[in-house]
């Protein structure tokens, strides 16, 4: 029975080899990019969450999903603007969680 590869058509047997030659190269766990920066591959809305930053509530404006596999919450910055590369508000001094609330008042960080 000849079957194809890279060399042409080789003939085998009737009971042809039982392996199979892969690359893992693209496959988890090495699928890491480390040349490059995340990039955002998706945005969604935040409607009904905050962010806790020092005590306040944070209204997001959205989720970021990264390609990486993480997500992070965005929110209109101090200019106005809303900026989903930069914006990501963990990275603001005093950030403790993401909250799912329907207009009620976070107090001393609660």
């Amino acid at each position: 029975m000849p079957i194809n590869t890279t060399a042409g058509p080789v003939s085998v047997g009737p009971d042809p080899p039982r392996h199979v030659n892969t690359s893992d190269v693209l496959e988890p766990p090495r699928m890491e990019y480390l040349d490059e920066e995340p990039e955002i591959i998706s945005v969604l809305p935040a409607t009904g969450w905050h962010a806790v930053v020092g005590g306040e509530a944070v209204a997001l404006i959205a989720f970021v999903a990264l390609d990486s596999g993480r997500m992070y919450g965005a929110a209109v910055g101090n200019d106005g603007w809303v900026d989903l590369v930069e914006g990501n508000v963990e990275d603001r001094k005093g950030f403790v969680r993401y909250e799912k609330i329907n207009d009620k008042e976070i107090k001393n960080g609660e």
